[in-house]
């Protein structure tokens, strides 16, 4: 799942987090345990429920949610490894590998409300970086995200 929106070719170094200050630290920490969402098409929005070992997704046009681990290798930087879908109530065929997939994710452009995520994935060439934009919401993402 968590399928993105724009791929190219990027090689950009991230800040080392200690080079930060306490209060853009602190911006980065927020996005741990968080309710956010994004948008891919042709899928629709995707609702994810996010904290320090789990990040669950939840596609709200056909009811799927899929669970992934989240290993936190920085405050900047995460691992998402599948783990299992929870629900699939229309059937819907998941693509060739997903019950291997591990995505490298890197926060970029992180601020109150929305962050841009830079992303290779072993379902996709090693070299592409794959591009999504988190948005917080204005309320609460609802009963199935509380889990």
């Amino acid at each position: 799942m968590s399928a993105c929106t724009k791929v190219s070719e990027e090689n950009e170094l991230a800040t080392p987090i200690a080079h930060f200050s306490a209060e853009k630290k602190a911006l980065y920490q927020s996005w741990r345990n968080t309710q956010c969402y994004y948008e891919e098409r042709p899928f629709g929005i995707f609702l994810v429920n996010r904290n320090d070992t789990m990040q669950e997704e939840f596609i709200k046009t056909n009811g799927m949610l899929v669970e992934f681990d989240i290993e936190w290798q920085t405050d900047t930087t995460y691992i998402l490894s599948f783990k299992r879908l929870i629900e699939n109530p229309q059937g819907t065929s998941l693509p060739d590998g997903l019950d291997t997939l591990v995505r490298k994710c890197s926060m970029k452009q992180v601020g109150q409300t929305s962050y841009l995520e830079a992303a290779t994935s072993n379902m996709t060439a090693h070299t592409d970086t794959i591009y999504t934009t988190y948005h917080r919401p204005d309320k609460k993402l609802g009963p199935v995200m509380s889990r």
